[in-house]
């Protein structure tokens, strides 16, 4: 009797899955971007209904699947030396990113700030690796002076999730910012919720036609592509100041 075909050939697909890779052009410039996905609406719409569920450590994480996979595989790549997030409501997500950098083995800084840390769960609070902070985005020169922000170390990582002052703070942090250093915008899908628990109360609806934080965003990349350049195929706007500028 023949031998049956071997459906595991994974050397063939490494080759296969190397080669495409070493083909695609990763980086775009806003410019290029289409605002366009594969994912229709019920999809994004069970994607931001479930992403309340999820939790590191028993603390809300507010991540669907598809940012948990990006950011993990971002943070050991990039291994920043400081990760700055804006937004840390429960402190799941700061939490988890601390954590996942301590097992990769990088001494990291993170900072997470919220302009209330009331919110904060216990398990957040007690952590040695995170370091919270209480500010307003819209000042953020306030709780992030020039001084400190020049005295970390590169590169960063900045996830911006607070939907506060958006351009503003880009600005501000621009001047501070290294070659090699990323920006993670979350939120900026033209079909996701604009209203705060719209992804967990569904009769909310969806705005097709909303993209407010994509349009700032645009607003403040157009005519920086010398600067800054886009990850493409990501479900969340990921910026990175290129290597050479």
């Amino acid at each position: 009797m023949e031998a049956e075909h071997n459906a595991t050939e994974y050397h063939k697909l490494e080759a296969e899955v190397t080669k495409e890779l070493s083909e695609m052009k990763r980086f775009a410039s806003m410019e290029e971007r289409q605002d366009s996905g594969v994912l229709p609406l019920d999809i994004i719409s069970t994607l931001c209904h479930g992403k309340y569920q999820t939790y590191w450590r028993g603390v809300s994480l507010m991540k669907d699947p598809l940012d948990l996979t990006i950011l993990q595989q971002l943070l050991w790549e990039l291994k920043p030396r400081t990760v700055i997030e804006f937004g840390a409501y429960k402190g799941g997500s700061a939490l988890w990113i601390a954590d996942l950098l301590k097992m990769y083995g990088c001494q990291s800084r993170v900072i997470s700030t919220d302009i209330d840390l009331s919110l904060l769960d216990a398990e957040a609070k007690k952590s040695k690796d995170v370091e919270f902070i209480q500010g307003d985005s819209s000042n953020i020169e306030q709780f992030f002076p020039e001084e400190f922000l020049k005295n970390l170390q590169h590169p960063w990582l900045v996830i911006e999730d607070a939907h506060v002052n958006l351009t503003g703070v880009l600005g501000y942090l621009e001047k501070f910012t290294e070659p090699g250093d990323y920006i993670c915008v979350e939120d900026t899908n033209p079909l996701t919720p604009y209203i705060s628990n719209q992804g967990l109360v569904k009769n909310l609806g969806y705005d097709e036609s909303g993209p407010n934080k994509l349009n700032e965003l645009r607003k403040f990349l157009t005519g920086r592509a010398d600067r800054y350049s886009e990850i493409r195929n990501t479900p969340i706007s990921t910026v990175t100041t290129p290597p050479g500028t």
